[in-house]
């Protein structure tokens, strides 16, 4: 049997993912959603995110582009958390975590929590968070990372 927590992330979206593989007699797949949550800094706009002042509301804002670096990582650390508690509820030894390259970036700053003896992490550096559970559990099939979805087979006519 093959499980695995799967995160889908983007900078606005967090999607974690129950994956069960059974290859006994009758194959059994399932890619279950489990948690998904919002970045709520990216559902504000950008003259929300500083105070009443005007003032930055964070020493990590790069003055040269006006992005500001700490909900993003705030984000981040959620993510990484929800992973966290999922892994251990479910008892899960395997985390993929799929993310868009900067939201990755962001990821691996705060996941050290994750890089541990008994948990096996692999990291791929794409934006899939579009996707439907169908259309992802294919992708990562073509990746090879989980086994491919059971088709039904159509009865043919004589």
């Amino acid at each position: 049997m093959k499980r695995a927590c799967i995160a889908i992330v983007d900078a606005s979206r967090a999607r974690l993912y129950a994956y069960q593989h059974d290859a006994g007699e009758h194959p059994n797949e399932q890619l279950r959603e489990v948690v998904n949550f919002t970045n709520p800094a990216r559902q504000q706009r950008p003259s929300e995110l500083f105070s009443t002042t005007g003032a930055r509301s964070s020493p990590l804002e790069d003055p040269i582009d006006g992005h500001d670096e700490r909900p993003d990582l705030d984000f981040a650390m959620r993510i990484v958390s929800e992973i966290d508690r999922t892994v251990r509820e479910y008892a899960f030894a395997h985390v993929i975590l799929v993310a868009s390259p900067k939201m990755l970036g962001d990821l691996r700053q705060v996941d050290a929590v994750l890089h541990r003896p008994d948990l096996i992490l692999d990291e791929i550096p794409r934006d899939l968070a579009r996707l439907t559970s169908p259309q992802l559990h294919d992708h990562l099939a073509r990746l090879k990372l989980i086994a491919p979805r059971a088709r039904l087979a159509f009865a043919q006519r004589p």
